[in-house]
């Protein structure tokens, strides 16, 4: 074979390689059908605002138990901070909540809720940092007054 052909074909070959080599490794991704997280609560507090509305916060350090035990965050915990303003009136509260945690590699993973039933995965750190998700969540009195839960369905996608 020619030299001037085989020069372009082993970069090609070379070229080639690396780009399968470097190629992202494959998403990984969860559904979450039975989550369950039992915590305990962290002090609350509220205050009245000048225009009547109240601001209440609170939060809670859960152990996270899905049915799933490959899913990265089962048996890891995390805090969560809820921050509320209710109206005057008491017509309308408004919530958001943030949860956050580090799983059993040392990643910081984080879920949000703005108001409702719903939340949003990430960012965080780590094999979180362009994670992508979310889902519903059910809060869940236990009968230990100093104890609460949370019950979620949702997915979990690592990029």
């Amino acid at each position: 074979m020619d030299n001037r052909i085989k020069t372009p074909l082993g970069l090609g070959l070379v070229v080639a390689l690396g780009l399968i080599t470097s190629a992202p490794v494959f998403a990984q991704s969860w559904k979450i059908t039975r989550g369950y997280n039992v915590g305990a609560l962290l002090p609350s507090e509220s205050r009245n605002l000048p225009d009547g509305s109240t601001y209440l916060t609170g939060g809670a350090r859960y152990l996270v138990d899905t049915e799933d035990p490959t899913y990265p965050i089962t048996g890891q915990s995390m805090d969560c901070r809820w921050m509320c303003k209710a109206t005057a009136d008491g017509g309308d509260v408004t919530c958001l909540t943030m949860c956050g945690g580090v799983d059993k590699d040392g990643d910081l993973f984080t879920f949000r809720g703005f108001g409702g039933n719903t939340y949003e995965v990430g960012p965080g750190t780590g094999k979180y940092r362009r994670a992508t998700g979310g889902g519903t969540f059910e809060m869940l009195q236990p009968a230990d007054p100093a104890l609460t839960a949370i019950r979620f369905k949702g997915t979990l996608e690592l990029r």
